[in-house]
């Protein structure tokens, strides 16, 4: 049951609401596993990259990726990066849940980083409601190793999953 609610509030998060009822849709987030860790419920979560009209309903104060591009190039020596980073192709969040109160766990620092023979990406993740979630660039089919490192205090965790791209 933990499963189907950390789906559902992915899907809230991203705005996905709508796809919900459908049974198979694409845009549905893919579980890749949960972990239990230090107390803490960790299940990952991906799904192909936002669209700007869902990444508008997602993030409504920033004006959706569109916002957050602008804010990013209104910032000295951050265009040249921009320019540099790939494509992304995934949308990859975690929920978090502490497991005494099965609430969902607020505030914390998430990286995490996909690897593919020497192929490596890393992402810091954003607080959304109910999780912590960003765009990746996923360039290679196949089987990823996933670490997800969250910075608690007092208690850094490492968690390891499996992400197979088709």
């Amino acid at each position: 049951m933990r499963h189907v609610r950390a789906i559902l509030a992915m899907c809230a998060m991203a705005g996905l609401t709508a796809f919900l009822p459908a049974a198979a849709s694409a845009q549905e987030p893919t579980e890749h596993g949960t972990k239990v860790v230090g107390g803490l419920e960790i299940t990952l979560l991906s799904r192909p990259q936002l669209s700007p009209a869902e990444a508008q309903q997602m993030m409504p104060g920033m004006g959706g990726m569109g916002g957050m591009q602008g804010m990013m190039r209104g910032m000295q020596g951050m265009e040249g990066m921009m320019r540099g980073m790939a494509q992304p192709t995934h949308w990859i969040g975690v929920v978090v849940r502490d497991l005494n109160d099965n609430r969902m766990v607020p505030d914390l620092q998430v990286t995490l980083t996909a690897q593919k023979g020497a192929l490596t990406r890393s992402v810091k993740l954003m607080s959304m409601p109910g999780s912590y979630g960003a765009h990746i660039s996923l360039p290679e089919k196949g089987q990823y190793a996933v670490t997800a490192a969250i910075a608690r205090p007092g208690q850094p965790l490492q968690v390891a999953f499996e992400l197979d791209y088709k």
